[in-house]
């Protein structure tokens, strides 16, 4: 479970996409905020299955479409959090494309954040393992020490397409 402000999400999997309203706090001081936020909570889990390698990595594209129908994204950048095993998914990406499209209308939205959950992985490998927690930890921690207004845009139920 995580408790984000907005509510607290039990343990299934989770997709939701956040809306950021960063203001001026600088791109590089939120990827250390994310940065940090990981590298905290597999510490205190401490876990040799969490990936050693707990850094947020840059990608300039080329980017896939949420779903086949969706226009191609244009993004100067993404910056996303997926090594296996951990059972946390994060895409971290600007609200307004490089040809000035913006993805969510709501005013002050400067990021988005795209989340996935998989509370039930990696296995447990005994009733005291705690590696399930990641996930969630990660999204506590997150939601405490980032700076800015957290908006929930969608909680996307089990199968649904990406906005």
């Amino acid at each position: 479970m995580f408790e984000t402000g907005i509510g607290i999400y039990e343990s299934r999997i989770r997709m939701f996409e956040f809306g950021l309203k960063t203001g001026d706090l600088p791109e590089k001081e939120m990827i250390k905020i994310f940065e940090r936020a990981l590298s905290k909570i597999a510490g205190e889990i401490n876990d040799s299955r969490i990936p050693k390698r707990r850094k947020m990595s840059k990608s300039t594209g080329p980017f896939g479409r949420p779903t086949p129908d969706a226009p191609m994204p244009e993004y100067d950048r993404i910056y996303i959090y997926g090594h296996r095993p951990s059972n946390l998914f994060l895409e971290l990406y600007p609200n307004q494309e490089k040809n000035g499209r913006v993805k969510f209308p709501e005013e002050g939205i400067t990021w988005n954040l795209y989340v996935t959950i998989l509370p039930d992985y990696p296995n447990r490998m005994s009733e005291e393992d705690r590696i399930q927690e990641f996930g969630g930890r990660v999204m506590q921690e997150l939601f405490r020490t980032l700076p800015c207004e957290k908006v929930l845009i969608k909680e996307y139920a089990p199968g649904e397409n990406r906005l």
